[in-house]
């Protein structure tokens, strides 16, 4: 079996100096909200379920700005704790954008090709095996396409992640025709784990040429390293493009790097079970903790909401830090 990481990024949202440098750079009108960096409190239960229900993990990159928890043990001989500035080219610095920080996570040193991606809101919540993550040496993925994806727009949020899909979608079509991809591999795109809805969205496009839209999972993201050094080898503009300070609406995100994964059939192909996703109202807080105290699911995702207000938010943090303490008591080797 293949050494496979983990990969997941933090910041310190209250932490003075990032704060700082955060009003010098912000423009009259960022894009950014404060749900994209309020802090829950509950980071270091992430490293105990790593430690609980992964154990078979190689190395754990924790990615910051150069500011990590106070709780961490940086003698863990498996964490690997990463600046931005040691692996983000200058130019792109300081940066308050996670599709930068995200974009450019092939070039951390020591890396292992194989790895996963997380947000520091996708806690593993049962144990799970290798293979979840990766089997034949590829990464596990859904490749569930839609000819019918709606964008949103809300004000609070702008329009979330569709634009950025979209252009990743237009940048794979650059670079990629469908019918070319299939028939290299059909049962990659027309195979058991498609039965139903996604199967029949498939037989529609069959004489495509283009890529439409893939169904998003915001969980963690199994990835090889070798396509996002590809991908900026045959995307460099685009890619440069979206390396900004701030949020930029047309811009590719890190989904792109997925997106290529499947251009390339470097994916094996699994239907996606297991996963849980809350974005917070106070009205689904009781559900997350029911579903988080047990092992129901395997990965869950709890979502900020920039519509909650800061009460509810401090509520809703409250109860979810009361829940891990009681599921995971114990510090894991990941902190002091």
């Amino acid at each position: 079996m293949e050494r496979i990481d983990f990969v997941v990024l933090w910041v310190d949202s209250n932490d003075p100096e990032w704060i700082a440098s955060y009003n010098t750079y912000r423009p009259e009108k960022p894009l950014q909200d404060n749900a994209r960096f309020r802090n829950w409190g509950i980071f270091q239960y992430w490293f105990r379920a790593v430690e609980r229900y992964a154990p078979w993990v190689n190395k754990v990159y924790l990615v910051t700005n150069g500011k990590f928890p106070d709780w961490i043990n940086p003698d863990c001989e498996k964490l690997v704790l990463v600046r931005h500035d040691e692996y983000i080219p200058q130019k792109y610095l300081p940066t308050f954008n996670s599709k930068t920080i995200e974009l450019n996570l092939g070039r951390i040193k020591g890396l292992s090709e194989h790895f996963v991606y997380f947000n520091d809101d996708m806690f593993i919540n049962a144990p799970i095996k290798p293979e979840y993550y990766f089997r034949d040496g590829l990464p596990c993925d859904y490749n569930f396409e839609s000819l019918y994806h709606s964008p949103c727009y809300s004000r609070e949020n702008m329009f979330g992640e569709d634009v950025s899909l979209f252009c990743n979608v237009a940048a794979i079509n650059k670079h990629f025709n469908r019918r070319q991809v299939v028939r290299q591999d059909w049962k990659r795109w027309y195979g058991r784990h498609l039965w139903g809805k996604p199967l029949f969205m498939s037989l529609l496009m069959l004489r495509r040429t283009a890529f439409e839209h893939f169904v998003l999972y915001h969980h963690e993201q199994p990835m090889l390293k070798s396509v996002f050094n590809e991908a900026w080898e045959k995307e460099e503009f685009l890619l440069d493009y979206s390396c900004t300070r701030f949020r930029i609406e047309t811009c590719l995100n890190q989904y792109f790097m997925r997106y290529w994964q499947f251009a390339t059939n470097r994916f094996y192909p699994v239907k996606k079970r297991g996963l849980a996703y809350f974005t917070y109202n106070k009205e689904i807080v009781a559900d997350l903790i029911k579903n988080l105290l047990n092992e129901g699911f395997e990965s869950i995702c709890i979502n900020d909401n920039p519509r909650v207000s800061d009460d509810e938010f401090e509520y809703a943090a409250t109860m979810i830090r009361e829940a891990f303490e009681k599921k995971f008591p114990n510090k894991s080797v990941f902190e002091r």
